[in-house]
């Protein structure tokens, strides 16, 4: 099939519109996928929204910028839950992308065209972002590499906002190396990440009953065998982390849409809409006191990972549902799609969702997540990683 010809069955992109980047780079003969709430100068970014149909950037975001520069080439804008608020993916105007291994379920979101594109290798690689867990959501559930870096080192700059405390760039990719090519390309250059190279150990988290614990157990059981394995308990994380990750992006992304929602409410998704809402009626009492948690929940990782390097978790609870079981109860499954992910955007760490568990016959991933700016040794653990599963 021709690339449009998929994009009419699954739905990856929302506009095609090649742009060439430079002819010499490392990123040269690479195609890449720019979720649509990332500029691409010239090329409408709608954002998955009625609102933002007929709007063209007249820049790049900076890390478009860095890609065209090192001689990517941009295919076009991938599909995306409306504005970004949303994990399933199926609240967009331009057609519920189809997840490739059964195209009636959903791929997870928001994120959801750039995992898709990926899946079907439309594209080498996809830019994605990463509130709470929506590059390595759809990476879970389409059965492919999602990468969130640590909060910062990768410019947002170009990217329409939802929460400026947890917004990140993500990458989404179908092998590591060219995860790790492009993460060096689009990094920033003033950031030092921390040069290390030793054997790790590893602390199981979240690890419990659920379709996707049971998807990934037999993985971290392998990894047993390699590498030292216990077990960590996060007490703050577990109990507080959800909530405070919810206030804070709720409360910052309905501060950025309160003008927009004041004059468009009835084009936004239902879903979205209550979202903005839930935003809106967030008191400051309840918004200090979620960073208060956050600061509680940061110092008792650093204190549980002196004696570890990374954590392993699933990445979703779950295995993609049916389509038609989740249009209408996107809230309801965005609650469970995100309740591993988000304590990562909480906390800013970098984190990585591997395409190495099944659960009937499904994919689900392991996240691997380490310590603030050791996101070359996160990259460099989970090839070796993907290397064990697939032995």
């Amino acid at each position: 099939m021709s690339l449009r010809e998929l994009n009419e069955k699954y739905r990856a992109f929302i506009t095609i519109s090649e742009v060439r980047g430079e002819p010499e780079g490392p990123l040269n003969g690479l195609k890449f996928g720019v979720k649509d709430v990332i500029f691409v100068k010239g090329v409408r970014t709608t954002a998955g929204s009625r609102i933002l149909e007929e709007f063209v950037p007249d820049r790049n975001a900076r890390v478009v910028e860095k890609v065209l520069k090192a001689g990517g080439t941009v295919l076009g804008k991938t599909n995306t839950h409306e504005f970004a608020i949303g994990a399933t993916g199926t609240s967009t105007a331009y057609g519920i992308p189809r997840n490739p291994v059964d195209e009636e379920r959903i791929t997870g979101g928001s994120s959801s065209g750039s995992a898709v594109a990926v899946a079907l290798g439309m594209v080498d690689v996809a830019l994605g972002t990463d509130t709470g867990g929506s590059v390595r959501i759809p990476a879970s559930l389409c059965g492919v590499i999602g990468f969130k870096p640590t909060y910062g080192v990768v410019s947002t700059e170009g990217v329409i906002p939802f929460s400026w405390s947890f917004d990140t760039v993500g990458i989404l990719a179908r092998d590591i190396d060219k995860v790790r090519l492009t993460f060096e390309v689009v990094k920033e250059e003033d950031v030092e990440l921390k040069p290390i190279n030793r054997k790790p150990k590893f602390a199981v988290f979240r690890l419990g009953d659920d379709e996707g614990s049971k998807g990934v157990r037999k993985v971290v059981d392998k990894i047993s065998s390699y590498y030292d394995v216990g077990e960590v308990k996060l007490e703050v994380l577990d109990t507080k982390g959800n909530w405070a990750r919810r206030v804070i992006s709720s409360a910052e992304g309905a501060a950025f849409h309160k003008p927009i929602y004041e004059r468009f409410r009835d084009y936004y998704f239902l879903d979205v809409r209550r979202a903005i809402e839930y935003g809106l009626s967030i008191s400051a009492v309840d918004y200090i006191n979620a960073f208060r948690v956050r600061k509680e929940a940061l110092r008792e990782f650093v204190r549980a990972m002196k004696g570890y390097d990374f954590l392993l978790t699933p990445t979703t609870k779950i295995t993609a549902p049916l389509i038609k079981d989740v249009v209408g109860r996107e809230q309801e499954f965005r609650e469970v799609l995100i309740s591993n992910t988000e304590l990562f955007n909480l906390l800013g760490n970098p984190s990585i969702s591997l395409p190495v568990g099944k659960y009937n016959g499904l994919p689900v991933g392991l996240m691997v997540s380490g310590r603030h700016y050791e996101d070359l040794w996160l990259l460099r653990v989970s090839e070796e990683i993907i290397r064990i599963a697939s032995g």
